[in-house]
């Protein structure tokens, strides 16, 4: 049997296995993404700032561990890191079930596990983004990207809506158990690829030199470090809305954690349609007029105070879908970009370093999210209170687009 060398050989060979398994891995994100929360505020009634910590904590694990995994990622083969990571993440949702028999169960436990979990991501992302380029040529890497962006979605669809039927005809540990059972799969479908990535490159430099490398790299690069900035606003944004968001619909729209479920996955409707569109946008009008027309995000944000009036739930609904066709643009094109002008070498490192930079400060919106919504509550009550948390983060994670807008033609 003949060695698989050529790009269009590679892809057709490996990509529809990582892609099957990415696809898996998203899922099990976000079902357990939505059962912990919800296991959190409806059966061991976390307050705002618990909740806040909570969506934080699984954000720590970039800043702490990202250009670290990085660094030590260029030395291993990626692929059995990649298995390595989802196995640890089932162990550690499928723990919570366990403790409930033997009555342990707290908020402090599902901080734990969720930490650990988010330690184990880190290293699958990375070790995921930087084996892909090893799968496609870099022509074919936005149309990979677009690939994964819209399985992205479509486990934001199908996740949440899925998660809440779960809780809801089992018990909610059973429930989170059976969230957890996409990381298997994820498991098993890596260990069908057969693409041969590039060997290891030998370490020749000290860890604390290699983490360098990769953020002199990043922030050299006139365009990667416009993204970089431009991306970690919009991730602090993101934090602030995604920690309120599950509050305001049980608290202040009293739905059941299955109608919070489909509430969540009717946004996933504009995520598609996002992952759709991004390369076609990105081929017909250029890279930075499709980045700048992200910004469209923020002014969709801007109608949720038309959530206090009538029809909360169908404003909200409808702010969602108009408002997650962004992101998935956003994503696509800044990872493609990213992948484009790295060179092999630096993959990993670099790769590293921007997920960690602009990672880092989804725990901050986050937690900052999660205080000023209990302060606002507590003063102007609930539903005012969290709707101004709502349209806060949602503006910021929308006008992140500016710093692309204010780039020269030489840089984007």
């Amino acid at each position: 049997m003949g060695r698989t060398t050529t790009p269009a050989v590679r892809a057709r060979t490996g990509l529809p296995w990582y892609w099957g398994s990415q696809t898996a891995s998203f899922v099990g994100d976000r079902l357990t993404g939505f059962a912990v929360p919800t296991i959190a505020i409806l059966t061991l009634d976390a307050s705002e700032a618990q909740v806040g910590v909570l969506a934080a904590l699984g954000w720590f694990a970039y800043p702490a561990l990202g250009l670290v995994a990085g660094a030590a990622l260029a030395h291993v083969p990626r692929r059995r890191v990649m298995i390595a990571g989802e196995l640890l993440r089932f162990a550690a949702f499928a723990s919570v079930p366990l403790a409930a028999l033997a009555g342990w169960v707290s908020v402090p436990q599902l901080c734990v596990v969720v930490a650990v979990a988010g330690a184990a991501m880190v290293f699958v992302d990375i070790a995921g983004q930087s084996y892909l380029p090893a799968l496609v040529g870099s022509r074919d890497l936005v149309g990979a990207n677009a690939k994964l962006q819209s399985s992205d979605s479509l486990s934001k669809l199908v996740g949440p809506a899925l998660g809440g039927l779960l809780l809801r005809t089992t018990s909610p540990y059973a429930g989170l158990l059976l969230c957890a059972f996409p990381f298997l799969a994820s498991a098993f479908g890596r260990t069908r690829i057969q693409t041969v990535e590039p060997p290891p490159e030998p370490i020749r430099e000290p860890l604390p030199h290699r983490i360098r490398t990769g953020f002199t790299f990043v922030w050299q690069h006139p365009l990667l470090r416009r993204l970089v900035c431009a991306a970690a606003i919009r991730s602090f944004g993101s934090g602030m809305v995604d920690a309120v968001l599950l509050l305001f619909a049980y608290r202040v729209l009293g739905l059941s954690s299955l109608a919070g479920g489909l509430l969540i996955a009717a946004g996933s409707v504009g995520g598609l349609l996002g992952a759709f569109v991004a390369n076609r946008l990105a081929t017909t009008i250029g890279v930075r007029r499709t980045l700048v027309l992200t910004g469209v995000e923020a002014l969709c944000w801007l109608a949720v105070p038309l959530c206090l009036l009538s029809a909360p739930a169908l404003a909200l609904v409808l702010i969602r879908i108009c408002a997650s066709v962004w992101l998935p643009v956003w994503n696509v094109v800044t990872t493609s970009v990213r992948q484009e002008v790295t060179p092999a070498a630096l993959q990993s490192t670099v790769h590293a370093t921007a997920r960690t930079l602009t990672s880092s400060t989804v725990p901050l919106g986050a937690i900052t999210g999660g205080l000023t919504g209990g302060v606002l509550s507590a003063q102007l009550g609930a539903a005012t209170g969290l709707v101004l948390v709502l349209a806060t983060g949602g503006v910021i994670a929308g006008a992140s687009a500016l710093l692309v807008a204010t780039a020269t033609h030489q840089e984007v």
